[in-house]
């Protein structure tokens, strides 16, 4: 059911302290004429900067700069399709993956196959959360409590073969073979990744071939490995194989090195096929076989009727847009896109996607000449938006039912997510909140930041935006938000 705007505002109350600001702070320094000074930097090397800062509770804009500039979100569009679909659905919503036995049961032997329906749930087989990674042995553990002791069939995914194996618009090729990749097929199984491990043995010649180690066990994964003595620097470079399945990696060493191990997380092709090993794996650890296809196996007494045997529930939808929205996961946050497109559209894909979150972004009063989002993570690049479009979608939602849940999933500086590494001091500890996002180029943020002691402004949002970065840069992208945020937080905004 769709949510609509509440009248109310948003309530915070204010943090009170001793004293509205640190007198350790320059006196006559301000929030706008930090930024200026920080812009001014960075633009006169070719960058470009723009920001845009609102009070979280009437939305008066409180700083400007350049705000209405379009430039890529990157992963700050997580928090568009997160804040959709928790809108669409609500923070309690849980995605529900049927398995189900078709064919028949003979003494103790299935005959048949075990089918799931698949629903797009991102955290199917999952190691994030405890309930999802035993997803093999719930599926055993049912068939065993049927019980069956021996079978013979395949485990199938319903529609697996008829899919496309589907990227985003705009996704980058050489992004296709890594983990932070992997396409959001329909039926998702272990977040679409394997772990594979690169090692040489001791006294082995640099050249030598390595030894490849995937995991989980069961997978398996195409993989070409090739060695380079010569490079620059050592490094692991893997590219999606054209026109066939699997990668092909290059591990590459200096002349005066020679690395002994390496790892990287990599896409696979076929999740399905990774499931089917997984439960049949769970069913040989509790002495359930899968008898050879090519055994004569007995003639069913009875003809093969469908029959559930369990279903498989995700974490609410609030867990999942928290690691979507702090740890910045690409396949959660175009899984939930997507589920958030069928809620609106009936259909799943990216033109769905396109039509859905614009009518989602103009019922937030926010124009498409702000936003304009075209798929769910922001690996595209043709995704567009501005500060103003950024804090708008923060703004409006903190006014809804979910607004909790959506503040709960940002990053705190200097305690978890991809702001765990950001510094902080006393002052600003615990009062900074913002998605990042980053591509070639670009470094963009979005968040929501208290002010103790401000009774007026106790809390505000803001964008920051910065394109055209360059990595010789002589102000870095994250020291521009770290001053930033910071003087969010202690100074005057005036």
């Amino acid at each position: 059911m769709r949510r609509i705007l509440s009248a109310s505002l948003l309530l915070v109350a204010p943090l009170v302290l001793s004293g509205c600001f640190r007198e350790t702070r320059p006196e006559g320094d301000t929030l706008p004429s930090l930024a200026r000074a920080l812009f001014e930097t960075l633009e006169a090397e070719g960058a470009l900067a723009s920001a845009y800062v609102v009070d979280a509770q009437t939305g008066e804009p409180l700083f400007t700069h350049r705000e209405h500039v379009r430039l890529l979100p990157a992963s700050t569009l997580k928090v568009v399709s997160t804040a959709s679909v928790l809108s669409a659905l609500g923070a309690d919503f849980r995605f529900q993956t049927p398995v189900a036995l078709e064919g028949t049961l003979d003494g103790g032997l299935f005959l048949g196959d075990i089918v799931v329906e698949p629903t797009g749930d991102p955290s199917l087989g999952s190691w994030r959360f405890p309930e999802t990674a035993l997803a093999c042995e719930q599926v055993a553990d049912a068939l065993q409590a049927r019980g069956i002791r021996q079978w013979r069939g395949q485990v199938r995914v319903r529609g697996a073969k008829e899919a496309e194996f589907p990227f985003g618009p705009g996704w980058a090729w050489d992004d296709a073979a890594y983990a932070y990749s992997a396409a959001p097929t329909a039926f998702v199984f272990r977040e679409n990744v394997v772990d594979v491990a690169l090692s040489r043995a001791a006294g082995a010649a640099c050249a030598q071939p390595p030894t490849i180690q995937v995991t989980p066990t069961f997978a398996t994964l195409p993989a070409v490995v090739g060695v380079d003595t010569n490079a620059e620097r050592p490094s692991l470079a893997c590219v999606r194989q054209r026109g066939g399945p699997g990668v092909r990696c290059l591990w590459r060493s200096t002349a005066d090195t020679c690395p002994r191990s390496a790892a990287v997380r990599l896409s696979v092709d076929e999740p399905e096929q990774l499931f089917s090993a997984c439960v049949e794996a769970a069913l040989l650890a509790r002495g359930i076989p899968r008898l050879p296809m090519t055994l004569e196996a007995p003639t069913p007494r009875q003809p093969a009727v469908p029959a559930p045997l369990v279903t498989l529930v995700s974490p609410p939808l609030s867990e999942l847009v928290k690691v979507t929205n702090k740890e910045s996961l690409n396949l959660y946050a175009e899984r939930l896109g997507l589920r958030f497109a069928r809620e609106l559209t009936g259909t799943e894909s990216y033109g769905a996607l396109r039509t859905a979150l614009t009518e989602e972004l103009t019922r937030r009063g926010i124009p498409s000449r702000d936003l304009r989002p075209v798929d769910g993570s922001g690996l595209s690049r043709y995704n567009l938006a501005t500060a103003r479009g950024l804090v708008r979608v923060i703004f409006t939602s903190l006014r809804e039912a979910y607004g909790t849940a959506l503040l709960d999933s940002l990053p705190v500086a200097g305690l978890d997510g991809t702001l765990a590494a950001r510094p902080v001091t006393a002052d600003t500890a615990g009062h900074i909140r913002a998605k990042t996002g980053t591509l070639s180029g670009q470094r963009c943020f979005v968040g929501v930041v208290d002010r103790p002691g401000d009774a007026r402004h106790p809390r505000v949002v803001f964008a920051l935006m910065l394109g055209n970065m360059d990595d010789g840069t002589a102000l870095p992208a994250n020291e521009a938000f770290d001053r930033f945020t910071a003087g969010l937080v202690t100074l005057p905004l005036r």
